[in-house]
């Protein structure tokens, strides 16, 4: 168990971490998501141990590891490290990368074990290789075995797969994801991709200014989010103003229903590209679709573009309200061809409309 104790962090005068609070379980992954800057690579290097504390506490176990009075050394944590770029030495082969700063005894009671972990991501005849004979996918995977050699009971993950392709990506995660939990490792996963981040993870904590604005589980992060900031994070949205009357609130999709705290307040409406559905006489696009509990608008939409994507289209709408044509965008799952200037009827899932005071 890891615990990060009211951590404030500075450097060149400007605030990374203020006031950061948050636990990492036994066998859970927890990733790190946020813009640049906002303090996550820095989380790690404080609990690796790279960077010292300047305010708060880090415990392990219940253990304190890093304060202003106590610093633990990075070698006598127990926590593993993966950098962005493996950071593997290039005049070492692999089997000396892994077994890099072991003891004779040490060495001998991991080989069986960092064999296994070889095996399993088919890197048992790379041993005598050199890292710039291997692709970036199997450095990746030599760093995740380096940072499991030594048995850490954390695992800290930098972008781990940052610099891999998509589809070499999701193998690599699944590998990764595979291993931590056969061996019952936590993990703290520093990711800019919020897909990454809701496959591999048990909790999510998205940073902003320093702290974390919203800590959970990835379904409640997608379906509940507490900001217009939380949302954007996981998919892209269409973003309205209006202004709540009686409880009810007019878009150019539809009349939507506002929590009691908000009237006569101005509100944003955050809307995901996925929960808009279109229809029209020539085409449905989901014949199972129940229009009854979407929300309906009043407005007809005139398709701008269509773009097949994988598994999906993107529609970019033009909705023509008056003199003021409003810009939409709608992501309808499976091969939906729609021709340009195609007319459409637009309705949209309540499920998936956030509502947040402006």
């Amino acid at each position: 168990m890891l615990d990060f104790l009211n951590i404030h962090f500075e450097y060149n005068n400007r605030i990374i971490l203020n006031d950061f609070s948050m636990r990492l379980q036994v066998g859970e992954v927890v990733s790190l998501l946020g813009p640049s800057g906002c303090g996550k690579t820095t989380l790690l290097k404080l609990a690796s141990g790279i960077e010292k504390i300047q305010k708060g506490e880090i415990k392990l176990n219940n253990q304190t590891i890093s304060s202003r009075d106590t610093h633990l050394s990075p070698d006598k944590r127990g926590i593993g490290y993966v950098f962005q770029d493996c950071a593997l030495f290039p005049h070492l082969t692999i089997s000396q990368n892994i077994f890099f700063g072991m003891d004779k005894k040490e060495e001998q009671l991991q080989t069986k074990k960092i064999q296994q972990l070889m095996d399993e991501v088919n890197l048992s005849n790379f041993s005598d290789k050199y890292p710039h004979e291997l692709s970036g996918g199997q450095q990746q995977q030599v760093a995740l075995i380096r940072a499991m050699a030594s048995d850490p009971q954390i695992i800290l993950l930098d972008e781990p797969y940052s610099n891999l392709d998509s589809r070499l990506k999701e193998k690599i995660r699944d590998q990764m994801l595979h291993i931590l939990r056969e061996n019952n490792i936590s993990a703290l996963l520093v990711t800019h991709d919020p897909e990454e981040a809701m496959f591999m993870s048990d909790k999510i904590g998205v940073l902003n200014n320093g702290f974390i604005e919203q800590f959970g589980s990835p379904i409640d992060l997608y379906l509940r989010p507490k900001s217009a900031f939380i949302a954007e994070f996981f998919g892209e949205i269409n973003v309205f103003g209006g202004i709540v009357e009686e409880g009810l609130v007019n878009t150019v999709l539809g009349t939507f229903s506002c929590p009691k705290k908000f009237n006569k307040s101005k509100v944003k409406i955050v809307i995901r590209n996925e929960a808009i559905m279109l229809y029209s006489d020539k085409k449905n696009i989901s014949k199972n679709t129940n229009k009854n509990k979407y929300i309906i608008s009043p407005y007809i939409g005139c398709v701008m573009e269509a773009r097949l994507l994988a598994g999906s289209t993107l529609v970019h709408l033009s909705i023509k309200v008056g003199n003021t044509d409003f810009h939409v965008h709608a992501r309808i799952p499976g091969l939906n061809f729609f021709n340009i200037n195609e007319k459409v009827k637009v309705c949209s899932d309540p499920s998936q409309i956030f509502i947040f005071k402006d």
